[in-house]
């Protein structure tokens, strides 16, 4: 459990195991089960499954950076994936460029780099990255599975509690427990984003020969 949680949750749980009992003139105040609803403990994750994160990152030369966007758009969009932001700027008196950043397939990512460095005049620069995130993703999917469990142990002690004082310490342990459940979902959710589908990068450069003097 988080350490910034630990310390006040025990507290909360030894204040629970230390009442005296319940307090007939001291009603305390909880929210209605609908208001707090819990999600079941999600399950294991199968053994088999990995979460592989995949990156190609281009910075390609072309005579035509537009015209070249233009296509790699549409083969990005072929290949089942989308953009997610493109631009393009040229001037008469310096080097245009185009930038594309997609997701795709991870099953499309080879062929849409070696389309990408087929139709360029010279490449830059060419990385290609693969991270495995399966120990991170199982690490999160546990620390998910103990606070939805921390979360129903809360509000079963909240349900039983009638000294308000031990109520509003149980809310304010029961409300750290959703932040912290919020961003790990967050972060599980990222990562199976990111692992559905690869990032795609590319930078089309103009040759800054087209516009030198002409003698």
């Amino acid at each position: 459990m988080n350490r910034s949680i630990a310390p006040a949750l025990s507290f909360v749980l030894l204040l629970a195991a230390c009442s005296a009992g319940p307090l007939p003139t001291a009603a305390a105040h909880v929210d209605s089960p609908e208001h707090f609803l819990l999600d079941p403990t999600p399950t294991a994750l199968p053994p088999s499954q990995r979460i592989i994160i995949r990156t190609v990152s281009l910075s390609l030369l072309v005579e035509d950076t537009a015209a070249a966007l233009t296509e790699l758009q549409q083969a990005v969009e072929d290949a089942g994936g989308f953009v997610v932001s493109a631009s393009s700027w040229s001037s008469p008196d310096s080097p245009g460029y185009s930038s594309l950043s997609a997701r795709v397939p991870p099953e499309a990512l080879s062929a849409l780099r070696r389309a990408a460095l087929e139709g360029a005049d010279q490449v830059q620069s060419d990385s290609m990255y693969s991270q495995d995130a399966t120990s991170q993703y199982r690490l999160l999917h546990k620390r998910l599975q103990d606070l939805i469990q921390a979360q129903e142990h809360i509000w079963t002690l909240l349900v039983e509690s009638r000294d308000p004082r031990q109520a509003t310490s149980l809310t304010m342990v029961r409300d750290l427990l959703q932040s912290e459940r919020t961003s790990v979902e967050g972060q599980l959710a990222s990562y199976d984003e990111q692992s559905t589908l690869a990032s795609f990068d590319v930078t089309f450069n103009q040759p800054a020969a087209i516009f030198a003097p002409q003698e």
